[in-house]
Parts: C-alpha cells; structure tokens; sequence
C-alpha cells in the first residue's frame, strides 16, 4: 500500500497589536495578524521593482470596503469643479437612511411595525444626534397589522407622495415622546413635538392618525386616503373614525401649532375630527389642502355654551387656498368656537348630498358660534346654480350658516327680462342679518353699478332694502337716465321650505325680485344683464 505524505504549509504569524506590530517582511512572504485577523504580504525592495518598502494588506471578509473607499469625491471627473474633497464612501451613504435599511419591505404584504419602530428607536431615540437624519421610505406599500408609534422628532419623508403608501388599515398611528411615553403621561414639558411628515400616502379603512398631545409639527403633502363612497351613510360624527383625530381634554397638552400643508384628504367619511371639552386657544393651519369626496370635511365637537354662562372656546383654526369638492354635507362644520377663518378657498359641489349644486340640502360650512368665525374671497358653485330663479316659492340654502362675515369672490350672472311687475331674482338665506351685493346692471346699451343693502330684522319679521347706484348717462331725464332710474328691487321674506303651508312656521327665504318696465316715457324699454357678487352675514 503506498503511503501518501502530506506537508502542511504555514506562513509567520504573529499579534499585529503587540510589540512592533508586523515586522517588515521579506518578499512574498505572507504574515497573518492573530489578534485583527488580517492577512499582509512583504512588497519586497525598490530594487526587484517594487514601488516601495512595506507591506501590502490582503483584502479579508474581516475588512469594511466601504472604510477602505477613501477617494470619493463630488464631481471628480468634471473640470467645472476644482473645490470639492475626497470623502469617505461609507461617509457618503451614511447621510441618507431609509426604512428598508432596518428591514422594511414594501411589498403589500410584509407586516412593516417592528421594521419602521427599530428605524424610530435607532435614529431618533439615539443619543448621538448625528444620526437623526431624515427617514426616507422608497416606493412601495408598507403594510401595518397594528397600531404603529411615532416619537418626537421624527423627519419622516416619503420617495413620491403616490408611490410611498403606509397602509395602516383597521390600525392607527399615534405619537409618543422622545423616551416612549403615551399620551397618558404627557405633560407640557414631555410632549410628542417636532415632527415632520412630508411626501406619503397614509392609506386607511378605519385607522387614523391621532394627533392628542401633538405640538409644533408639520404634515406636508401627505394624502389620506379612505375607502368612503360619496353618499355613504354617517350615522354618529362622535363614534364615526375620522383620517385625522385628536381629543383637547387638557390645557397643557392641547394639539397646538400644527400645519398641514398641500395634503389631500380623499374618500374619507370624516377626514379631520377634534374634540375639544374644555375652553382652547389652538392654533391649527391648513394652507393649500385638498378635500375630496367626505362626508364632511372637517368636523370640531366642543363643549356646548349652557346659558345663562356661555362657554366659548377658541378655535383659531386657518383654512386657507384650500379645495372642497364633492362634500356631501359640510365642508367644515363646528358646534360651537370663535376665531375660525376659512380665506381664498374653493367650494365644488359641496352640501347636496350626491346631487349637484342646483339642488342643495345642507350649509357648506356650519358655525355653531358667530362670533369672530369668517370665511373670506372664497368661491362656491352654489349660487350660480341653485339662487336664481323665475319663481318666489323657491327655498335658499345657506352656504354659510352663522358667519359673522362671509363674501364670495364669484361674479354670479343672469339675464333681466322687461315686466311691469316684480320678477323673482334670486333668494339668500334669512338666516343672514344682513346682505350686501354689488352688482353691474345693463340695459340696451346703458349701464349702471350700485350696492344693495339688505338687512333682515329681529323675529325674521321684516326686510330693509337700500339701493346706492350710478349709471352711465349724465342726464337724468334723457332716455338712458330715466330707464336706469324706473329699474327698480324690491325684496321679501317667506318660508318657502315649510310643507305645511303655515308661513308663520318658519322663515328660511329672501326673495329679490326686479321690476323693469316695458315702456319708459312712451318708447319701448330694454332686456339686459346683471353681474354680482355676494356678502354676508350674521
């Protein structure tokens, strides 16, 4: 039988951090560091053609390559840049972060709490601030099979507003302290603060965002986006889940200072709901929002005034160049407050349930106090399509009840026919004590621009009506001057949404009616226009 003789071969070893280190090898001669693990080989002399004495390190599984890329450097290639300097690559990357580095799938299916709650702990509960940078989430669906807390501080950042979808589901998202605390051991110095959400999709059934104890903090387009169908019915708005909630039970911690900027709110039943049950000044924007098929849009539940102590709270909430389309009941509804003001905002189709405009069923936006509650240059399609009318028995629908001032910026427009009677206009709400619309009337080739002021008295007992107005021709007893000045208004208060033929019941209707005579100084008259716009209030 033959015998095989193996020979084991071994290179010089030896600990790297002792003594001198690794000696200078010979050339070609392998040294392995016991203690680093690392492997060296001898360059051997200049005069064999090595570029120089030393030692060259080998490359183990040990080694951290992205420590070993030295030589990154912005635009290196590019001539056009002579400043910039070499940087680490590990460097490099590490100034960005992404949920998927704590192991975040966004594949639909993945549940994605544990993975998005390590990302929290490790970057924003680290003592070593360096590291609390933004978090990014890449494209894709994220999946929460429970509820998912969000501390203080956290800088959350979506790849594409559409793309990046958190699907919470049945689940909610709620806010903690930097330390962990929930909302029961807030306090007004250990509060859920500044947090910043930009760039996403929060896409729900019955789960919300709930805000309670949030201050200072920022939403920026970030859609919410629900499983409600316009005409869905709303049984309770208190039991009712809304995208965003918050409850104001205590002044310390009340949500305070915070901004929602270009979100959009779509196909939620109620998509911002606060309770508030003690007195509140807060602070609360919305600037260039979108609100798209709700129920209601926002919904604020206060504690009711009880007379004869009436209990005001502050809502000082700022809705501003915000859209509401397709809103089957209000826009923004409040049950009691002072301080809102809604300015420059859009309303489409909103108040009729799944009607269109022509037939409304509800006010646009509801005050449940007067006082200090405006809505400023805003639009509505409301007007225009349902106001004006051929019959005095048509009922007016608010569009905003209990504003303390309310004027819309849309040129409301209709065709003025000759009569020797009053003609139905258009109809306002009698809820409002006073309305005043400006308007350019034509009439062949005359015009004349004026104010009227209506003003409805106490009990809805009576209408005052006063018409300040100019016309184009400078003689009053000239054609044109006498066919301005024998226009005339008139205005009248009924209860056209009483079925029960009792007037006495309920008065809900200004009637505006014209009169434009057939024959002015025995020549024949003249059809026209009118163009107006409308303000109002209680």
């Amino acid at each position: 039988m033959a015998v095989v003789q193996i020979s084991k071969i071994q290179v010089r070893r030896g600990q790297k951090n002792s003594n001198s280190g690794v000696p200078q090898l010979s050339s070609a001669e392998f040294a392995w560091a016991l203690d680093t693990q690392k492997l060296f080989i001898g360059n051997g002399s200049v005069a064999d053609g090595a570029p120089y004495v030393g030692n060259t390190k080998i490359l183990t599984e040990h080694d951290n390559l992205l420590a070993l890329a030295s030589s990154y450097q912005f635009a290196s290639d590019d001539t056009s840049i002579s400043l910039s300097v070499p940087r680490t690559l590990q460097g490099k990357l590490d100034e960005y972060v992404s949920v998927t580095d704590f192991g975040a799938v966004g594949d639909g299916s993945t549940d994605c709490v544990a993975a998005f709650t390590t990302a929290f702990n490790e970057l924003f509960k680290n003592v070593n601030e360096n590291y609390r940078k933004v978090l990014m989430v890449p494209n894709g669906e994220y999946l929460f099979t429970s509820g998912l807390a969000i501390p203080s501080g956290v800088v959350l950042k979506g790849e594409t507003q559409s793309g990046a979808v958190l699907n919470i589901g049945a689940n909610s998202i709620r806010f903690v302290t930097s330390t962990g605390l929930e909302s029961a051991s807030f306090d007004s110095t250990n509060r859920p603060q500044n947090i910043e959400i930009s760039n996403i999709t929060i896409k729900r059934v019955t789960g919300q965002l709930v805000l309670s104890g949030v201050a200072n903090s920022t939403f920026d387009t970030v859609k919410f986006l629900g499983e409600y169908n316009l005409g869905n019915t709303v049984s309770s708005y208190s039991a009712e889940p809304a995208a965003v909630f918050w409850n104001n039970d205590l002044a310390d911690i009340k949500v305070d200072n915070v901004n929602f900027n270009s979100c959009r709110f779509e196909a939620n039943s109620i998509s911002v709901k606060c309770v508030q049950t003690v007195v509140f000044d807060t602070v609360i924007k919305f600037d260039k929002c979108e609100f798209f098929e709700n129920d209601t849009g926002i919904y604020i539940s206060g504690a009711v005034p009880v007379p004869p102590s009436v209990i005001t709270q502050g809502n000082n909430w700022r809705i501003i160049d915000c859209d509401f389309e397709e809103i089957a009941n209000q826009a923004f509804k409040s049950t009691n407050g002072r301080g809102t003001q809604i300015k420059q905002s859009k309303f489409k189709n909103c108040g009729n349930n799944t009607g269109l405009a022509a037939s409304p069923v509800a006010a646009i936006v509801y005050f449940g106090e007067k006082t200090n509650n405006i809505v400023l240059d805003c639009t509505s399609d409301r007007f225009q399509a349902a106001a004006f009318t051929s019959s005095a028995t048509t009922a007016s629908v608010i569009e905003v009840y209990n504003g303390d001032k309310v004027s819309f910026i849309d040129r409301n427009f209709a065709t003025i026919y000759q009569s020797n009677s009053f003609v139905p206009l258009a109809v306002f709400s009698a809820f409002n004590k006073y309305i005043v619309v400006d308007y350019l009337l034509t009439l062949g080739e005359f015009s004349r621009s004026g104010q009227l002021h209506l003003t409805v008295g106490d009990g809805l007992s009576q209408v005052a009506i006063t018409d300040n107005f100019q016309y184009s021709t400078p003689f009053t007893t000239s054609f044109g001057g006498i066919l301005m000045t024998n226009f005339e208004f008139a205005a009248e208060l009924r209860d056209n949404d009483d079925t029960t033929g009792d007037s006495s019941l309920s008065i809900d209707t200004v009637v505006l009616s014209y009169k434009n005579p057939l024959l002015v100084s025995g020549s024949a008259g003249a059809g026209g226009s009118i163009s107006f716009d409308i303000t109002y209030g209680v």
